[in-house]
C-alpha cells in the first residue's frame, strides 16, 4: 500500500469526519433556533399581565402593543413583507381573499392584488398619504384580489344570511339579517385569522375614535371597544377556527420586522379573559383559572368632607369587602397633615369575610380651605394600587357675608362710573359684567345697552353674581 492512498484515505475519513462534526453543530443550531422562536412569546409578554382581567388586562397589553416599528407603506416596505409572511410552501401569495394562484414578483406588487387594510381605514378616517400608525400595521394588512376587496368595501364583518352580492369561493359579500347591514363573510377557515386581527386591532388602538360604518362592531373607549354584536361574532369565530400553523408563522414573520406580536394568537385564551367566559378570572400564562381578586372601593371613588367648621374633627366610616385576597392590605394616606386612616393594615380574612372590614377615615385639617389628598390600598394579590380620592372643606368659624360695596339695583345711563368693591372680604377678585371680564373693577352705565346685566366676581375660593337694570 502506498504512502500516497494511505494518506489518501486518511484525509477522506477527516473529510467525512469533519462533515459529520458540522452537521451536528448545524443541528444544534437549529435545534437552539427552534426552541428560541418557541420561547420567545412568553419573553416578549411581561409578568405584569399576570392577575389582570377585562379592560385591565386589555389595557396593560395595549401599552405593549402600540410601542412597534412602523413599515414604509407600499412596494418598498409592506410588499417586502408579504413576502415572508403571506407565502405558501410552494412560494405562491397566500390570499385570505381568493383562491386563485398568483406568485410575487421578485419586487414590488403582484399584479391583480391590493394591499388590504383587514379593518377599513375608513373606521378611523386615515387617507392616502396614510399618517395613522393603524394604517400601516402588518398584522392586518395582508395580500388581496383586488376584485373581493372591492367588493368588501367598508362593510363590517358577518354572516351573509340574505341576498349575495359578490361569491368567489372564498369571500362572500351580502346581506346580514342579525346586523341588518351588507357584510363580509370570509372563508369558515379564515374566521379565526379575522376574528384575532380585529381583536389585536382594537386593543392596539383601543384609543382611536371610530366612525363611518366602523360604529357598527366598534364602539370608542378603552374598554370594551367591541360592541355586543362584535363580542359574539369574533369570540364564536375565535373558538370555531383556531390558530393555525400559517397565522403562527405570519405573527413570527410580521414580529421579524414590526417588532410587535399578536397576543391572541400566541395566547388564544387573553380573549375570554378581556371579552369572554373567563372575565371573572385572572389571566395567567399557564392558563389556570384562579378568580380575579378584587375589592369593594375602585381607583377613582371619591370620599368627601363637606362644610367642615373651624377645627372639627370628622370620622367616616367605610366597609371593605374582598374576594380571593390572601395578602394583607396596606392603606396609606399621602397628606397625613389634613387626612388620617386607621387601621392602616388590615388581615385578608377580615376583607374577605361576610363582614368586611371597617376603616375610619379622618378629616381634621390644620387650616381653612380646601384638601385633596389620595388614600392608597396596597396588596400583592392586587395586580395595581387602590387609589382612592379624598377631598375636605374647611370653612370658618363664623363665615364672613360677603356682599357688594354700594351696589344698586337700577342705573340710568347718564349716572356716574361705579367702582366695584366686596365688603368684608380683602383678597382680590376678578370682576365680569356679562361674563366679559373688567380689567379695571368699574361699572360704566354708559357703555350698557338697557335691560338687564350680570355682575359677578370671583377667584379661587369665593364667587358671586347679581342683576342690574339699565334704562335709557
Amino acid at each position: 500500500m502506498s504512502i500516497a492512498f494511505i494518506i489518501f484515505v486518511l484525509l477522506n475519513h477527516l473529510q467525512q469526519s469533519m462533515s459529520k462534526i458540522r452537521i451536528a453543530i448545524a443541528t444544534l443550531c437549529l435545534l437552539a433556533t427552534c426552541v428560541a422562536v418557541a420561547e420567545m412569546p412568553r419573553d416578549y409578554y411581561p409578568d405584569n399581565l399576570v392577575g389582570r382581567n377585562k379592560g385591565d388586562l386589555k389595557t396593560e397589553l395595549h401599552k405593549l402593543l402600540k410601542e412597534h416599528r412602523r413599515i414604509e407603506y407600499g412596494s418598498k416596505g409592506t410588499w417586502v413583507v408579504f413576502r415572508e409572511s403571506d407565502v405558501r410552501a410552494d412560494g405562491t401569495v397566500w390570499d385570505m381573499y381568493s383562491n386563485i394562484v398568483r406568485y410575487f414578483q421578485s419586487s414590488g406588487a403582484t399584479p391583480g392584488m391590493n394591499i388590504e387594510h383587514s379593518v377599513p381605514k375608513s373606521w378611523w378616517g386615515d387617507d392616502y398619504p396614510y399618517t395613522v400608525d393603524g394604517s400601516f400595521d402588518l398584522h392586518h394588512l395582508v395580500p388581496s384580489d383586488a376584485d373581493a376587496n372591492s367588493a368588501k368595501s367598508n362593510y363590517i364583518l358577518g354572516e351573509v344570511t340574505g341576498t349575495v352580492k359578490f361569491d368567489n369561493g372564498v369571500s362572500k359579500v351580502g346581506y346580514d339579517a342579525v346586523s341588518r347591514l351588507n357584510v363580509y363573510e370570509p372563508a369558515d377557515e379564515y374566521k379565526g385569522d379575522f376574528a384575532r386581527m380585529y381583536m389585536y386591532f382594537v386593543t392596539c388602538y383601543q384609543d382611536y375614535t371610530w366612525r363611518s360604518a366602523g360604529t357598527n362592531m366598534f364602539v370608542t373607549g378603552s374598554y370594551p371597544t367591541l360592541n355586543s354584536y362584535s363580542q359574539e361574532l369574533l369570540l364564536r369565530w375565535h373558538r370555531q377556527d383556531p390558530v393555525s400553523e400559517k397565522e403562527l408563522n405570519r405573527n413570527n414573520a410580521v414580529y421579524s420586522f414590526q417588532y410587535n406580536r399578536n397576543p391572541f394568537i400566541d395566547y388564544p385564551q387573553m380573549a375570554e379573559y378581556i371579552w369572554g367566559d373567563s372575565t371573572e378570572y385572572a389571566f395567567n400564562f399557564d392558563g389556570g383559572a384562579v378568580a380575579a381578586p378584587s375589592i369593594s372601593l375602585k381607583s377613582g371613588d371619591v370620599i368627601t368632607f363637606d362644610g367642615v367648621i373651624g377645627d372639627v374633627v370628622v370620622t367616616k366610616q367605610y366597609k371593605i369587602t374582598g374576594r380571593n385576597i390572601t395578602s394583607p392590605l396596606h392603606l396609606i394616606v399621602e397628606d397625613t397633615h389634613n387626612f388620617e386612616v386607621t387601621p392602616t393594615t388590615i388581615d385578608a380574612a377580615d376583607v374577605t369575610s361576610a363582614q368586611g372590614a371597617v376603616i375610619d377615615i379622618i378629616y381634621h385639617p390644620q387650616t381653612q380651605g380646601i384638601h385633596n389628598a389620595s388614600l392608597f390600598i396596597v396588596c400583592d394579590n392586587l395586580p395595581d394600587d387602590v387609589e382612592v380620592i379624598l377631598k375636605g372643606v374647611c370653612m370658618p368659624d363664623i363665615p364672613n357675608f360677603v356682599k357688594i360695596e354700594g351696589l344698586k339695583s337700577c342705573y340710568s345711563r347718564s349716572d356716574e362710573d361705579v367702582l366695584l368693591t366686596l365688603s368684608n372680604y380683602t383678597r382680590p377678585v376678578t370682576w365680569f359684567i356679562d361674563d366679559i371680564a373688567i380689567g379695571d373693577n368699574i361699572l360704566s352705565p354708559s357703555t350698557l345697552l338697557p335691560g338687564s346685566h350680570k355682575i359677578t366676581f370671583k377667584n379661587d375660593s369665593l364667587c358671586g353674581d347679581v342683576r342690574i337694570t339699565i334704562i335709557e
